[in-house]
């Protein structure tokens, strides 16, 4: 029986992949610094995308790098309104209503910052466990940011329902040995997830919210 669901944050539950692609080509102007073939890192820790730029010649200290990115995304960000994805607010009412535990992780973030944002929407209340890749070994696709998670919740991994939009998340989430079900608008990532080993996929949150009032 399920008792609690896991939200990933970026792209998943907060409208976010827009201002990522923006910081992405803001930071690279800033650094002078030629965009590199780096495969599929959508998803993964930003701790760790640093660090593929950095194998790839981008020159700092990893801690320094982290910050610039971060900072130039937070100045893109501002401003931004009605961040949650379609959907996501009925799910968190349906997933409060069934007395599911909801939980929140991210590889983009500090979790201060997740609460700050989670604040700006109104949504802050519905967490009881929030958990950044900062504070564990190693992010996405790494299961460590899930194992914290069923850590803090004190919970066994059949316990729990992830939801993902990116492979990524979808490899961290099962490394941990917890069902994922995947999320995204775009039908070839939803074929994605399901080769990545998703168990559903759903075009948004609105559909997974449809799927949960059905089995009330």
């Amino acid at each position: 029986m399920v008792k609690a669901v896991i939200f990933d944050f970026d792209g998943l539950l907060f409208n976010t992949e827009p201002v990522w692609g923006k910081t992405h080509s803001k930071f690279l102007k800033l650094k002078n610094f030629s965009d590199v073939e780096v495969g599929d890192t959508t998803g993964i820790g930003l701790r760790e995308f640093i660090e593929i730029l950095q194998s790839k010649g981008l020159a700092g200290k990893t801690s320094d790098l982290l910050s610039e990115y971060r900072e130039i995304f937070y100045e893109t960000l501002k401003g931004s309104q009605d961040l949650l994805m379609p959907g996501a607010m009925e799910v968190l009412k349906k997933a409060r209503e069934k007395s599911l535990v909801i939980s929140l992780n991210s590889g983009g973030h500090t979790e201060q910052k997740l609460k700050e944002m989670l604040a700006g929407e109104n949504v802050l209340d519905y967490f009881s466990v929030i958990v950044s890749s900062d504070n564990v070994a190693k992010g996405k696709p790494a299961p460590d940011v899930y194992l914290e998670t069923l850590n803090k919740l004190n919970l066994d991994a059949d316990s729990c329902l992830a939801f993902e939009d990116s492979v990524n998340g979808v490899k961290s989430a099962l490394g941990a040995n917890i069902t994922v079900w995947g999320v995204n608008q775009d039908s070839g990532w939803r074929s994605d997830l399901i080769e990545a080993g998703a168990e559903k996929v759903y075009s948004s949150l609105a559909k997974v919210n449809y799927e949960i009032r059905l089995s009330s």
